[in-house]
């Protein structure tokens, strides 16, 4: 039997809301940033995009461009902004069965490896990036995903939530105690940075930082040496 693999996701789209589309500068801004200290992800990411602008910019920043969803539901394409990420993955975990999504503001500390699959593919449940107090409980900035929950993901499409994003439709049909579930949890494999403080929850098991900068990368030098010493 072949050993499993698992798929790296990513995608960019416009930041349409209510139907009314906004150009994602900020998010293609943040992409080139990330390819320049993560030039791995244009080998191995299989991206997504809204629209054939989106896939061009893709394409033009070397990334390969798998699908373009400009034919997705209408309720996705007027809330791109907060659906189109859910729907990406929805599609690609239907296809590869074991998906792993990558936001663009992230930094690998390392390469993923057997150690970082084998803790995604145990209990096959989907698995998050774990930031404690929450304001949507799941944080879904790197997250492990199977086929299995497929069915789940799309009874969520239809949640009543404050604010449809991908975090709060995915609260809507997990369990109400998932912070108490390990099995959830990516735990130290990825990191939540949001100020100097988030650097001591770093550990040689922390295979990705989510960055609310790259600026604070600036930083991490010395910690690496600190966590590795």
């Amino acid at each position: 039997m072949e050993p499993r693999t698992i798929t790296l996701v990513s995608g960019l789209y416009f930041y349409t809301r209510n139907g009314k589309s906004n150009y994602p500068d900020n998010i293609i801004s943040e992409l080139k940033q990330s390819l320049k200290i993560n030039p791995w992800y244009r080998e191995q990411l299989i991206c997504y995009a809204d629209s054939k602008e989106m896939a061009d910019v893709l394409k033009t920043n070397g990334l390969y461009v798998h699908k373009i969803f400009d034919t997705a539901p209408i309720e996705i394409l007027k809330d791109t902004a907060h659906k189109m990420k859910h729907w990406i993955m929805f599609e690609a975990v239907k296809e590869f069965n074991d998906v792993i999504w990558i936001d663009w503001d992230t930094y690998a500390l390392k390469p993923i490896d057997e150690v970082f699959i084998q803790k995604c593919l145990k209990t096959e449940n989907p698995k998050f990036t774990l930031i404690q107090n929450y304001w949507a409980t799941v944080n879904c900035a790197i997250y492990y995903l199977n086929k299995k929950y497929a069915a789940i993901m799309e009874q969520s499409f239809d949640a009543i939530v404050a604010e449809p994003n991908d975090e709060l439709l995915w609260k809507s049909v997990l369990p109400k105690n998932i912070v108490a579930l390990e099995h959830f949890w990516l735990n130290d494999f990825v990191i939540n940075i949001w100020d100097e403080e988030d650097f001591k929850n770093i550990t040689n098991n922390t295979y990705f930082l989510h960055l609310k900068n790259f600026d604070m990368l600036s930083k991490l030098k010395t910690i690496r040496y600190e966590i590795n010493k």
